[in-house]
């Protein structure tokens, strides 16, 4: 069974916030060890970016214990 992480983001335009929950092999794939992530608003489709810290700090200190293809 793979671990899960939760990623959610608040749009600074709309206010819409957003949460997906991804399994270790979605984010390696999606976010590596990325220190910002890009999101597009579902509601406004405006396209911002964030650090992985506020996004899903439980990744990023995830990241910091493993070694990811990335650091290679």
């Amino acid at each position: 069974m793979s671990k899960e992480f939760t990623v959610s983001a608040t749009c600074p335009s709309c206010g819409h916030r957003t949460e997906a929950i991804h399994t270790e092999d979605a984010m390696r794939e999606a976010f590596g060890n990325d220190a910002t992530i890009r999101v597009l608003c579902a509601r406004c489709q405006a396209s911002f970016e964030m650090p992985m810290g506020l996004a899903c700090a439980e990744w990023d200190d995830y990241c910091s214990e493993i070694p990811l293809p990335a650091d290679v």
